[in-house]
């Protein structure tokens, strides 16, 4: 039979460099959903019978443009999933998760991340998952897997092709690898379909995560599943029980610890909440990534339900002619400290923060006081539409999707505001 090896498209993980590992993963970025569809024109001619993908949703994703063109359902084998980083899941250090693997090709069969499994368990699950592929009879098949996996399964089971040559050669995102044979008769090397693209493995140095400020577009895509809100990454999770959601906790502290990177938490019977922020930068880097994603995996593992819809950040905007004049008023009454020349803050870091705009001109006929609520920017259309059926009125969205203003019927105003459309505005 003839067997087409796949690599899943780009996903945010491979831009931030993660050893994303486990089930389920993060989803294509938009480069990899176009990579995906480029699959449809470049096996034009080639005949593929079946085809099936891992249970990271990325191969999934990446297999479903070719499967819908050819009226083919998606078989999904749990086999062909990474090879497991183990204790490394969802971190930028690759020294162990790549060591182990050469240990394989060395003849350490054993070596592993801990917590992640080594060459036996992968090749155990692996052949078994082409087995199951080969069994069913298929003249062409296509599978789609991981950069890893493919690899070390290339490298180990197929000839015509040695070891220095996988190893040199670039697995891209959505690279095609083409086979010939049975595992009865073994597997021969056909063709490596090679794409102009950066290969994030084995060759490439080991990154560590620097203290620079990710722009409002990065940060928002190198965490999936949090949103961008007033300058940080937030995840808002809802727990079966009080007690799994204090486990919850413990396990993102221990997390935290190992990277030397805290975030914000905030504990209500059932319900945690997030904030990531890297305070000496006083903006997301990706160090605020790698935790958001590390935390991620906890999500998934422990069984808790992301809830988007519960994200809201609000700031209190008092509009002046004259901030250093009304500031220290509102410091005394509010209990609050400055943070930055027209903002004051909660110590506690439980209320609202309260900002001081700046007028052109005075207004004397208007209310000076305005609420900033910065939500989701999947969620801002909805909220817009619901106070708008309940009695308020657009005001402008000349600045949408950054910020849209409305108002009650009292002419009270609300700014509804999203990362959106201000990374333009500041360049």
């Amino acid at each position: 039979m003839r067997l087409y090896l796949v690599r899943h498209g780009r996903t945010p993980s491979n831009v931030a460099r993660l050893l994303d590992t486990a089930v389920p993963g993060a989803d294509l970025d938009a480069v990899g959903l176009a990579q995906a569809d480029t699959l449809v024109e470049r096996l034009a001619g080639h005949r593929v019978d079946a085809v099936y993908a891992s249970d990271l949703v990325r191969t999934q994703q990446t297999v479903a443009p070719l499967a819908a063109d050819r009226g083919l359902d998606v078989t999904v084998l749990g086999g062909l999933r990474e090879i497991q980083a183990g204790e490394d899941e969802m971190s930028p250090l690759w020294e162990r998760y790549v060591g182990s693997l050469r240990s394989w090709g060395e003849g350490d069969r054993s070596a592993k991340v801990p917590g992640g499994e080594d060459a036996v368990e992968f090749f155990d699950r692996y052949d078994a998952a082409v087995g199951e592929i080969a069994a069913a009879g298929h003249d062409a098949a296509l599978l789609v897997s991981h950069g890893a996996a493919l690899r070390m399964w290339i490298a180990a089971r197929v000839g015509g092709i040695d070891l220095a040559e996988v190893v040199g050669r670039r697995l891209g995102n959505t690279t095609v690898v083409t086979l010939e044979g049975s595992p009865e008769a073994g597997w021969t090397f056909v063709d490596w379909d090679e794409i102009d693209e950066p290969d994030e493995w084995p060759a490439s140095p080991t990154p560590t995560p620097e203290l620079v400020e990710l722009t409002r577009a990065e940060a928002s895509a190198g965490a999936p599943g949090w949103r961008l809100l007033l300058g940080a990454l937030h995840l808002t999770t809802d727990w079966p029980t009080p007690a799994d959601a204090v486990a919850f906790v413990a396990a993102v502290a221990e997390q935290a610890e190992a990277l030397g990177h805290h975030p914000d938490v905030d504990l209500r019977h059932t319900r945690v909440h997030l904030a990531a922020r890297t305070h000496d930068v006083g903006a997301v880097t990706p160090l605020d990534v790698e935790l958001a994603n590390r935390v991620s995996v906890l999500v998934h593992q422990r069984g808790g339900r992301p809830v988007a819809a519960a994200l809201t950040q609000v700031e209190i905007t008092i509009d002046t002619m004259d901030a250093a004049t009304i500031m220290p008023f509102w410091a005394a009454v509010l209990g609050y400290e400055p943070v930055e020349d027209d903002e004051l803050a909660d110590p506690q870091r439980l209320g609202p923060r309260v900002w001081f705009q700046q007028l052109d001109e005075p207004r004397p006929v208007r209310n000076r006081i305005h609420l900033d609520v910065a939500v989701a920017h999947d969620e801002v259309e909805g909220r817009i539409a619901r106070a708008l059926a309940a009695g308020g009125r657009l005001v402008s969205d000349d600045h949408a999707p950054a910020f849209t203003i409305l108002a009650d019927a009292d002419g009270n105003e609300a700014c509804l505001c999203t990362w959106q459309g201000r990374d333009a505005e500041a360049d």
